[in-house]
């Protein structure tokens, strides 16, 4: 038994993660399901909140009960999907001295409906190097100075070719990153979308020599379109 709540010991803290984001708003704290009725879940919540923690009166029906209220009552909930991590990318600053991390899509954020247009991000810069290297990760939390905490999930790997002389090689990986007077002077823009199901993509475009490429991100491997011109001073691809 030791051993068992020793491993479902992490699930459990990061599940009490999830509800401190919530505990602000909440003067007490409900548990209900079978699971709610393993001691240990009990003991850590009691330790985090103290008597905050009640025990629903129908911990093992209680969906049931919420469902029937819902069935009651149509038109009194309005459901949204909302992203339960932070998604976004390593990025260079001070001239390509130090690393930071840009939160694209925030935790919480409320995703569009099936009929709506998938959410938009966009950045415009002037590189330094002659790739850019795009490292993407999700993250359950972020810490006061905003780097990635709690649990961390690495993503796609990206090199993009910043410098125009390097818009047709077909594998960067095997180009060293340096600094590029070239690149310096060419304007790019990325471009994110979330859509209602929560998949991204990104295009990453050189909006100076009219070139750019699409990825869809996930954690699995890489998935890229070819490189395509984009049409300047329009904004589209």
């Amino acid at each position: 038994m030791a051993e068992f709540y020793e491993t479902a010991r992490p699930a459990v803290e990061e599940t009490i993660r999830a509800a401190e984001d919530l505990s602000p708003q909440c003067d007490v704290l409900y548990i209900t399901g079978g699971g709610s009725e393993l001691p240990l879940i009990a003991r850590m919540l009691r330790e985090r909140f103290g008597r905050r923690v009640r025990r629903s009166a129908y911990a093992r029906s209680a969906t049931a009960i919420g469902l029937a209220i819902q069935a009651d009552q149509p038109g009194t909930y309005r459901l949204s999907e909302r992203l339960s991590r932070s998604f976004g990318v390593w990025r260079e600053a001070d001239c390509g001295s130090t690393i930071v991390f840009d939160p694209l899509f925030e935790k919480g954020i409320s995703l569009p409906s099936p009929c709506e247009p998938s959410l938009t991000i966009c950045r415009s810069y002037s590189p330094v190097h002659n790739i850019g290297h795009f490292r993407f990760l999700e993250c359950t939390h972020r810490s006061p100075l905003g780097a990635p905490s709690g649990e961390v999930a690495i993503w796609d790997e990206i090199r993009f070719p910043f410098d125009p002389a390097l818009a047709s090689a077909p594998d960067l990986h095997t180009t060293a990153v340096a600094h590029s007077p070239e690149a310096s002077s060419q304007l790019i823009e990325e471009r994110y979308e979330c859509d209602s199901g929560g998949s991204l993509t990104v295009t990453i475009a050189n909006r100076t020599a009219a070139y750019s490429r699409t990825y869809c991100l996930g954690r699995w491997s890489l998935n890229s379109k070819s490189v395509k011109p984009v049409r300047k001073g329009k904004g589209k691809q």
